[in-house]
């Protein structure tokens, strides 16, 4: 009887960390066939694995992850066909993502789906980020040429704006804008001072940043405590209230992971060994609204369904999962995920099997196949135990989550309930007022820092109809600013807002 069980049967990371060059800046798709070439060599097969995939998806470079973003070096018309020729493979299928890093757990689900089907013989999932390299050749004056021209099958998924343009008219644009709007939304909610929440992050993050110490693939393998992650310093400077520099994802980063995937039987075919294989048991994809659309800015739905749907699938509790990695960009993401998971989040164990996005590195959409192919190779290493992945895209903005094992499922992989998105979309959403007048209250808000000083203030508040909006301080509203950097309780003090198109602008009453 045919056994079309999809696993994972290799994986491979790669990260530089040497001087820039003109013939050291290596390419996204140079990074990607490195770490590709590493999962092949790992996968032990005694056949030739690169010319037997035929398919291969490619996680969207984040330079390329908002309509007509591009590098400043050029970039392959067909990234997937460009490392499958540095590799040595001719797939049938080449698919290049669309953005969000919770785009490798999805690949991972998609091609799962499609193994099991019999769709899919044997399938690489890859990306890789440069920015670190490009960052450095541009100040350096490097000339640089990563353009590539490939024939060849294309599905391009594109990308998409994950704000609309009243939120953008008001800053609700880059993730250090936007999560710092949940993080303090989160504070007010669990009845914490700026300063206590700032103490709990820092406490949080540098366990991250132990991990990332000693992962020889980290970008920033460098111990960071509390106390330095708690100042405010010329190395740890304001970004957006709550967070400073080592509060966020780190995107100069030059770092490449891959993962292949096939069915038991042609594992069995490949002639992969059996210590090589690792079962997804469950997963579910869930997509959340737009920032301003959401009712409660200090939790994630879309999480505690994917989440409780993944455990629930496979009959486990958070309690029975042994690795863990927690999508960490900011603080809030693994805070948020705790709570949907009832996981408290100063347990003595590792939340992360990387050691972050602000210390392994954020390597942009493609994070989580790092986290993935570390999570998998720990699982490797025993017989029974699980692994949990979360998966983050956009602003908490997607969702996927995937439960794995070395030890087989009693049920074929599944998803663990398809009508999570339909649960979703039926919960209430929030009424916006794009043009708001009167007295209002603080919902949630940020300062903003350019160059050690603030920008501008965003607060999202609401009408004394209960309809929110959302608006920005006066630029030269000083008392705005030093009400924002204090730290005394901003959430529910007392606003007026007037509309200037296309602005809302608040002050303090």
């Amino acid at each position: 009887m045919a056994n079309t069980t999809p696993i994972l049967v290799a994986s491979g990371q790669y990260v530089f960390r040497g001087e820039i060059t003109a013939e050291t800046a290596m390419s996204p798709v140079d990074i990607a066939a490195k770490a590709a070439i590493s999962a092949i060599n790992a996968a032990g097969a005694k056949s030739d694995l690169a010319s037997e995939i035929d398919t291969i998806a490619f996680i969207r470079g984040f330079v390329d992850s908002v309509p007509g973003g591009k590098g400043p070096f050029g970039i392959s018309n067909n990234i997937p066909r460009s490392l499958a020729k540095r590799i040595g493979a001719d797939p049938e299928t080449a698919i290049y993502g669309r953005e969000g890093g919770h785009s490798p757990q999805r690949f991972v689900n998609e091609f799962a789906e499609k193994i099991a089907s019999g769709e899919m013989s044997l399938g690489l999932i890859a990306g890789a980020e440069a920015t670190g390299i490009m960052k450095q050749a541009n100040r350096a004056g490097l000339s640089l040429d990563w353009s590539e021209t490939i024939d060849g099958q294309l599905d391009d998924r594109g990308c998409h704006w994950l704000f609309t343009p009243h939120e953008v008219a008001h800053g609700i644009t880059f993730p250090t804008q936007v999560y710092p709007l949940f993080e303090n939304a989160w504070r007010a909610r669990h009845k914490l001072s700026v300063g206590e929440h700032r103490q709990l992050a820092s406490e949080l993050f540098a366990k991250f940043s132990d991990v990332a110490a000693n992962n020889p693939y980290s970008q920033f393998p460098v111990a960071r405590s509390a106390e330095f992650l708690n100042t405010v310093s010329a190395e740890n400077y304001w970004v957006a209230s709550p967070h400073t520099k080592w509060m966020v994802a780190q995107d100069a980063v030059n770092q490449g992971a891959a993962l292949l995937m096939c069915s038991v039987d042609k594992a069995i075919e490949f002639g992969i060994p059996e210590s090589q294989w690792v079962y997804l048991h469950s997963y579910a994809d869930v997509d959340d609204r737009y920032v301003s659309a959401r009712p409660d800015l200090a939790v994630s739905e879309s999480m505690k369904l994917t989440l409780s749907g993944v455990l629930n699938a496979a009959g486990k509790t958070i309690s029975d999962i042994d690795v863990l990695d927690i999508y960490s960009c900011f603080p809030i993401a693994v805070l948020a995920a705790c709570e949907a998971m009832d996981l408290d989040w100063n347990i003595d164990r590792d939340l992360t099997v990387t050691g972050g996005l602000p210390f392994f590195g954020g390597a942009g959409n493609n994070y989580s196949t790092h986290a993935i192919a570390s999570l998998t190779d720990k699982l490797r290493e025993t017989s029974d135990g699980f692994g949990l992945i979360t998966a983050n895209g956009g602003f908490l903005s997607k969702q996927s989550v995937g439960l794995y094992s070395a030890q087989a499922p009693q049920t074929p992989c599944h998803n663990a309930d398809p009508t999570l998105q339909a649960t979703f979309d039926n919960l209430p959403v929030a009424e916006l007022a794009e043009q708001a007048e009167g007295e209002a209250v603080v919902e949630t808000y940020t300062l903003v820092y350019k160059r050690g000083k603030p920008s501008v203030g965003i607060v999202i508040g609401r009408l004394e109809d209960g309809r929110r909006f959302l608006a920005n301080t006066a630029a030269d509203d000083d008392a705005a600013y030093a009400i924002l950097q204090g730290d005394s309780e901003v959430i529910g003090r007392k606003i007026a807002v007037t509309h200037k198109a296309p602005q809302n602008i608040v002050r303090f009453i």
